[in-house]
């Protein structure tokens, strides 16, 4: 049991750093201090547009540096906000959680949030506070969110599956991982636990 959850615990850090690893949203993007910029039919048709390449090259990856590119530029893709606030309100969200000051991140993402409640980043960001500080309930809320927003979210559905995994339903948990795998075959961590779960759910076969 202890082996499991430090393997749970490896793979969640994994993502945390990957998340970190991402570039907040330049405060070019929009005038300092103005509103969360509204994102226009056009500008979303574009982003996804982005979005579908990017994810069809992930599939087809042949090396694991190509596809860590590209899911750094999936990520980038995630963080932008169009809104300079927003961009700065995440960067010293991200600080914050990067330094282990975890009532500050909170109070950066639970702003972001309010904000821009359409922006599945501070969702994100806020499970993650709420998984180090043990609130597993706000966590899967924020991750609910997080996967409304962001259907093909490889990460959020990879903390969704740990925390369930976690919270001891395995088969949401296989069917979670098996979910993030399938949009990024490459995704840390996560065929090990996959592998860790078939034989305890479906069973050892013959």
């Amino acid at each position: 049991m202890a082996s499991s959850r430090n393997s749970i615990s490896g793979l969640l850090a994994c993502l945390f750093v990957a998340g970190l690893a991402s570039a907040p949203p330049s405060a070019g993007q929009a005038a300092e201090g103005g509103p969360p910029a509204v994102e226009r039919p056009a500008e979303r048709q574009s982003r996804e547009q982005v979005l579908d390449m990017l994810f069809a090259q992930l599939k087809a990856a042949r090396s694991r540096a190509a596809a860590e590119g590209l899911e750094d530029a999936i990520r980038k893709v995630w963080m932008a906000s169009g809104s300079a606030s927003i961009g700065l309100l995440m960067s010293h969200g991200l600080e914050a959680l990067a330094a282990k000051d975890y009532d500050d991140a909170l109070y950066y993402f639970d702003e972001v949030v309010s904000l821009a409640p359409g922006y599945s980043e501070g969702w994100n960001k806020r499970s993650a506070v709420h998984f180090i500080l043990n609130d597993y309930s706000a966590a899967l809320a924020d991750l609910e969110h997080v996967l409304r927003l962001e259907p093909r979210h490889f990460e959020a559905l990879a903390g969704l599956a740990a925390i369930l995994e976690d919270l001891g339903d395995k088969k949401g948990a296989l069917d979670a991982y098996r979910r993030a795998l399938e949009l990024d075959p490459w995704l840390k961590g996560v065929p090990a636990r996959i592998k860790h779960l078939e034989p305890e759910v479906e069973g050892r076969g013959i």
